[in-house]
């Protein structure tokens, strides 16, 4: 059943604490190294639960964006952070990096930890690599929480050319990361956690421009499009939009979500394009709901 719901901030903080009490310790296990179609990725496990979620980040971003949703979910998940290639700990990437390859990456990790079924929470890229491993494998893939994914196929205009041009030259600079934080951030984060904003800024000085241009070129530009596809997720689905998520904004992403057979759709005020970094306890709240722990 498709579902709108416009959830306030701050509304989940009360209801979990005294659901679950104090977050659990939430210090990462040393990560591991797994060799999939699109690279070898670095893989960082959490948690002390045994309901097992994998997360992967988007384009520019990193997978310590999920760290205030690990600290949430750490008590009852055991939380597999996915490195994309050229970003964070793992390779670059290798081609061609399509969609279906991303969707291949994830049952690689499965496989490396040893893990039959399990849940994916995707941002951005990480939603499309959700579905497709859900199409590919859905005995293998329990649940798929999609947040501020795009749906559409990849553009060619001016404006996408000359950010995957620039992300090859300057992809490991702070002006750069600006550039980009520009457009991800709601105004409330920007006002009141500018740090937040800062540490996404500095992740960029670690990175390799070119495997980056690389992984843009494919994200931005070459993306197939999931629409067509939609119709034949048999697994229960969660997508969440930023209200202020001016890349792909709510009203679109609604229109779009009506095509998946069991999926439900909520908007989270003040977030932009990094949902569970900006409200990681309303995401919580909904990653719960969709994969209770056992």
């Amino acid at each position: 059943m498709n579902g709108v719901v416009l959830l306030p901030p701050g509304f989940a903080a009360s209801v979990l604490n005294m659901a679950t009490g104090a977050p659990a310790a939430t210090k990462a296990a040393p990560g591991r190294r797994v060799v999939t179609p699109i690279g070898e990725l670095a893989v960082r496990e959490a948690g002390s639960g045994s309901t097992p979620l994998l997360l992967w980040h988007g384009l520019y971003a990193e997978a310590s964006m999920f760290d205030p949703l690990v600290k949430e979910l750490a008590p009852d998940y055991r939380l597999l952070l996915i490195s994309a290639p050229g970003h964070g700990a793992s390779g670059p990437p290798d081609l061609p990096l399509t969609n279906a390859a991303s969707g291949a990456a994830v049952i690689a990790v499965l496989d490396a930890f040893g893990i039959e079924r399990a849940a994916i929470l995707g941002s951005s890229w990480g939603g499309i690599a959700a579905f497709h491993a859900a199409l590919q494998a859905p005995r293998r893939i329990s649940a798929v929480a999609a947040f501020n994914t795009p749906f559409g196929p990849g553009t060619s205009d001016l404006g996408t050319r000359f950010i995957v041009w620039l992300t090859g030259l300057l992809g490991n600079t702070s002006f750069f990361g600006r550039r980009v934080a520009s457009g991800f951030f709601s105004g409330r984060t920007r006002a009141q956690n500018p740090e937040v904003i800062e540490e996404f800024v500095a992740a960029f000085q670690a990175r390799a421009p070119r495997s980056l241009q690389i992984v843009a070129r494919a994200v931005l530009m070459e993306r197939e499009s999931l629409i067509p596809l939609l119709p034949q997720i048999q697994v229960p689905v969660l997508v969440v939009s930023g209200a202020e998520d001016t890349r792909y904004p709510p009203a679109q992403t609604q229109v779009i979500v009506r095509r998946i057979p069991n999926a439900r759709f909520f908007t989270i005020e003040e977030s932009g394009h990094l949902t569970p970094l900006e409200q990681p306890e309303i995401a919580a709240r909904l990653v719960r709901g969709l994969v209770p722990p056992r």
